[in-house]
């Protein structure tokens, strides 16, 4: 991987993107008019009081959301900076940090934005997340005006739990230890997909405090939660402890959904990454509302977690072909941690 500076531009880089200032992880993407966007978290590499960030050290400091863009495919990648960042001044749910989110092309070009916030809650609950909705008029900042919270696990605790969810109690929302014994909350990571003119919104979520579902709920016309369906339990999901960043992708034509997300068997917050099983799965259902069943008569998996990728998101989909346009960032397990890939394609029926 290689990048270069040209005086009064944004950084390039070529072969995937390692950049020499931040540390990138997760990712989301849209395209419009043939330009592939790019968006992940970030944070840098070297604090502004001189200390050297550790890549597991990440979730101890603010990020925030960075910007790419791409008009050769992905073959190289103009750095467009910060386009998003926590809003500490405002005591508001994103006061501590922003974590993952969507950016959806609607029909009537708009772009919806769905993001994690995470409130300043003490070094006792540092991961207390909450989903909000906002819009961006040019992709390259989002509009801080637009910003609505959506689904609290604060406010909404009957609501969600009534539906099937699981949430720890209130006190306990958040806590670095994790929820009873199990992974942190899990309430972040929306994705919007506009089917047939409805918003259906998608997240990452619990069935138990051992057991990760995908959280599912259809917007309103202002874009609220209308209806919050029960939480949808994955057919492998008793090999992983956590599915996050969860995507899905239409294929109107044959009526497909495919569903990709983020798996680990992570038990406890603090346990080594050299534990810690990380996969990339894909599922494929003739309804937004599932079943979801495996891609392939193989399992779920990309088969990604040997590369040490997680969090990848598809640039471009081509159902004609059954061609996906993907990137995904590395681990930290990799020889060039949380630094993203050079584009790579997957096929939709690898059996063919």
């Amino acid at each position: 991987m290689t990048y270069s500076v040209q005086q009064g531009a944004a950084s390039v880089f070529y072969d995937g993107i390692e950049h020499p200032d931040y540390f990138l992880w997760d990712a989301w993407s849209y395209e419009q008019d043939g330009i592939l966007h790019l968006y992940s978290l970030a944070v840098e590499r070297i604090l502004k009081n001189g200390v050297r960030l550790q890549p597991h050290e990440r979730n101890n400091v603010p990020f925030h959301v960075r910007h790419f863009s791409s008009s050769d495919h992905g073959e190289s990648w103009h750095d467009l900076g910060c386009f998003q960042e926590p809003r500490p001044a405002l005591a508001s749910f994103d006061a501590r940090t922003v974590w993952s989110s969507s950016m959806t092309l609607l029909a009537d070009q708009r772009k919806l934005v769905a993001f994690t916030g995470l409130a300043e809650q003490g070094s006792e609950r540092p991961f207390l997340q909450s989903m909000a909705m906002a819009f961006s008029s040019d992709g390259n900042a989002i509009d801080a005006d637009s910003i609505q919270l959506i689904s609290s696990p604060v406010t909404d605790w009957e609501e969600i739990t009534a539906a099937g969810y699981y949430l720890a109690e209130r006190a306990n929302l958040g806590h670095k230890d994790g929820e009873d014994g199990g992974p942190i909350l899990a309430w972040r990571d929306p994705y919007v997909l506009e089917v047939d003119g409805d918003l259906h919104l998608f997240w990452c979520a619990k069935a138990d405090r051992m057991t990760p579902a995908l959280g599912h709920a259809k917007l309103n016309a202002e874009y609220q939660i209308d209806t919050l369906y029960p939480p949808t339990r994955l057919p492998d999901d008793n090999g992983f402890t956590q599915f996050e960043l969860p995507k899905v992708y239409h294929d109107s034509e044959n009526q497909q959904f495919y569903l990709i997300g983020a798996t680990c068997n992570r038990l406890y917050e603090g346990q080594s990454d050299a534990e810690v099983d990380k996969q990339i799965r894909m599922y494929v259902a003739e309804s937004v509302r599932g079943p979801w069943r495996p891609h392939s008569p193989t399992g779920s998996s990309l088969g990604l977690g040997a590369k040490h990728m997680f969090g990848m998101t598809v640039l471009r989909a081509d159902f004609s072909t059954g061609e996906l346009l993907c990137i995904a960032p590395y681990t930290e397990a990799a020889d060039k941690p949380l630094t993203f890939s050079a584009p790579f394609t997957i096929k939709l029926n690898p059996e063919a």
